[in-house]
């Protein structure tokens, strides 16, 4: 239905017609006293017509069409079918539910009836929205609704309020206010947590080596109002291999580990689980799984220092009599002596990168570049070796003051921590001091001497002291202090001797005093050789992380997660097992669903056979990833497994806050989903909707001034032509 308005008042009449009445008076004056009454006829009827377009303009007309009334108006329903609904907290007839469950009860009954058949109803979820089941997108839902109905008068959301995909669902709502629909919410699940035990989170190595102690670390939540003990189990193939007993605090988290020992090769897939109380709702999250693969590998260590200090003697021992441990010496005697000599001996440094990078850990003693011991070169290969293909470098200063000398190369930056060159001898004193460890210590595998973290802790604190230390300022920026010193301090607290940091693909240590040989006493090397065969196998664990005898790859991160972009790194070697430079070196990704894509690995500047690349996960599962370079001298498989987030969490409270603001922003109202029957009387209370006015004013269209514009222009022209102007 059409009908035609205007703005006009009984002013604007008069004054419309007085002024067409006065162009018509000028009309019949100029067409009496012309004579070319043609001409002249053309030029007063546009005049005229300019006029009356002119007055119209003023009037505003417009067209209004009304919108057809006979269409019900719509109401959808819009209910969650997300993971989290099937956390189990609601309450029915003295039985516990499901949040679902509760949900499917109340959308079983005729919803039509009881609007009196008011309404076009029709039903929908998330998952049919969004085609994803197990995630919440409640903006993008809402939105949707929005965009694809045309008499939209309603919308009732019910939900657990929880969304973790897609904008905020407060956005949607200020949209649905400003179409003036309203949008009911009703919340399905307590917003409090129901008594619980949580496995929140396991993070596990994914390699290790055969005899190394591997650390597991993992954390439980309780959501009980009591504090509970619980013996938490390591499990592989349905055996357990290591049991944790630890104590929770009521509505406390509790974060610990386990360690655990393989003895063979092969990959482990392994469960950890915490046993299920009989006041835990759910039951269901008590447990998770995770694989390591061990391999059985020969680590090559390069000892380098300027004279037979006990410390120096004492590890080079501890070396040689570890079956997976291969060492090398370099001894600069001092006072004119010549190079150490004798078995495992070097009598100079590696010349090349080639000899150098088949080394996993270098220690470096009270050596620099004084007294013709290292020279920069030679350290900046060092650099390059922990940097570019993930070996690791120990600092070990001593009483020679050599270190410093360090200082003004480019291994510099490798120094975990600050030397006070005040002190370049380091400070000596009459009273024994101990090693004491901080909270990061406590539970790292280099200083793990006891299989229990508590045993650790009074361990340390038993083992003898020293009497001397290098003198340093504090850590930098980045590294991990695992001990301290027991007395001694500085302007940022206790002095750091134990002291971690990462550097490129591999790891540095700093031990700031000689004197862990003195752990031997009335145990011999029961701590002293653990101390130092943890430590090899530590720094080494990123070179090994992934390899073959032609390619050592490294990723980051360590463990993937789905959507994460893996950063490749691979040190490719030829059959020798030397660094190859200047290939051509690809990385074939085979996806868990079968799709493949082709990388390039570019190679990286310095000559140490290091290629990089990237990839961004899209799914879970396993990737295949096979790196070869173009002549086919070099083939490497492995897997890679991607993780995803569980974005779904059962067991959560219902976030009843959010559903609250949504109601409020549209003006509707918040209920529970057993006041199902309210919200329904309160739809049915909504008034009736006025038909909508589609106006289309005439007056404001572009074609309207094109009109009265080309007139006015024709006018103009047809005087000037006639010499009227």
């Amino acid at each position: 239905m059409s009908r035609f308005t205007t703005s006009i008042e009984m002013l604007d009449v008069i004054a419309g017609c007085l002024t067409i009445g006065l162009f018509l008076y000028f009309f019949i004056h100029n067409m009496r006293h012309t004579r070319n009454k043609k001409s002249t006829f053309f030029l007063e009827s546009t005049r005229l017509l300019i006029v009356v377009l002119v007055l119209i303009t003023l009037f505003e007309p417009e067209i209004v069409k009304s919108e057809n009334l006979s269409e019900k108006p719509q109401l959808k329903i819009l209910y969650d079918t997300s993971g989290s609904m099937k956390t189990e907290d609601v309450l029915s007839k003295g039985d516990i539910i499901s949040r679902s469950e509760q949900v499917k009860q109340i959308l079983a009954e005729n919803v039509q009836d009881k609007l009196n058949g008011r309404f076009d109803v029709s039903v929908e979820n998330f998952a049919g929205l969004n085609k994803q089941e197990n995630a919440s997108n409640i903006n993008s839902s809402l939105m949707s609704i929005l965009e694809n109905s045309e008499k939209l008068r309603a919308v009732v959301l019910i939900s657990d309020g929880s969304w973790n995909q897609g904008g905020n669902p407060l956005d949607a709502a200020i949209q649905y206010r400003a179409a003036s629909v309203p949008i009911f919410t009703l919340a399905s699940g307590r917003d409090q947590y129901l008594p619980d035990l949580v496995l929140e989170k396991v993070d596990a190595p994914t390699f290790g080596l055969v005899n190394e102690k591997i650390l597991i670390p993992f954390a439980v939540r309780n959501h009980l109002d009591r504090d509970v003990t619980v013996n938490v189990m390591l499990k592989n193939s349905g055996i357990v291999q290591v049991e944790k007993t630890i104590r929770i605090g009521a509505r406390q988290v509790t974060s610990d580990s386990m360690v655990w020992q393989p003895k063979y090769e092969g990959k482990y897939d392994f469960e950890i689980v915490v046993p299920v109380l009989d006041q835990e709702i759910n039951k269901n999250n008590n447990q998770r799984k995770f694989s390591i693969n061990v391999k059985q590998e020969q680590l090559k260590v390069l000892v380098i220092d300027s004279r037979p200090r006990w410390e120096y003697r004492y590890l080079r021992n501890a070396l040689q009599r570890d079956p997976g441990v291969t060492v090398d010496t370099l001894m600069f005697h001092q006072l004119g002596m010549k190079m150490g000599e004798g078995s495992g001996y070097l009598s100079k440094f590696p010349e090349s990168r080639e000899d150098l990078s088949t080394y996993d850990v270098i220690f470096l003693g009270d050596v620099g570049t004084s007294s013709g011991q290292l020279t920069k070169k030679q350290l900046s290969m060092i650099r390059a070796l922990v940097e570019k293909q993930g070996s690791g470098v120990v600092f070990m200063p001593g009483l020679g003051g050599h270190h410093l000398s360090m200082l003004k190369t480019e291994i510099s930056e490798l120094i975990p921590v600050v030397y006070d060159e005040k002190f370049p001898r380091g400070k000596a004193f009459a009273v024994e001091s101990k090693l004491l460890l901080t909270s990061q210590g406590r539970d790292h595998l280099l200083t793990l001497l006891s299989d229990t973290a508590g045993g650790n802790s009074r361990l340390w604190k038993q083992l003898p002291g020293f009497y001397w230390n290098t003198a340093i300022i504090k850590a930098k920026v980045g590294s991990s202090t695992l001990a301290v010193h027991s007395s001694l301090r500085t302007a940022t607290g206790r002095v750091p001797l134990l002291v971690t940091r990462p550097f490129g693909n591999g790891n540095t240590l700093f031990l700031g005093t000689d004197s862990a040989w003195r752990w031997r006493k009335g145990v011999e090397d029961k701590y002293h050789y653990r101390f130092w065969g943890q430590v090899v196998r530590w720094m080494a664990n990123k070179r090994h992380m992934s390899h073959s005898k032609q390619v050592r790859l490294f990723y980051n991160p360590q463990r993937v997660n789905q959507g994460d972009k893996v950063d490749l790194q691979a040190t490719v070697l030829d059959k020798a097992g030397f660094p190859k430079t200047k290939a051509k070196v690809f990385c074939q990704i085979i996806s868990p669903d079968k799709t493949e894509e082709q990388i390039v690995l570019k190679e990286d500047v310095g000559g140490w056979g290091l290629y990089k690349g990237e990839f961004t996960t899209s799914s879970t599962g396993d990737y295949r990833l096979k790196i070869h370079s173009a002549d086919k001298t070099v083939v490497y498989e492995t897997v890679i497994k991607v993780e995803g987030d569980i974005l779904e969490k059962i067991g959560e409270p219902a976030n009843s806050d959010a559903l609250k603001d949504i109601a409020k922003i549209t003006k509707a109202r918040f209920q529970d989903v057993e006041s199902f029957a309210a919200i329904v009387d309160t739809i049915n209370e909504l008034p009736e909707e006025k038909p909508k006015e589609l106006r289309i004013r005439i007056w404001n269209q572009p074609w309207w001034a094109g009109i009265i514009i080309l007139l006015s222009a024709i006018y103009w022209i047809s005087r000037k032509k006639l010499g009227l102007v």
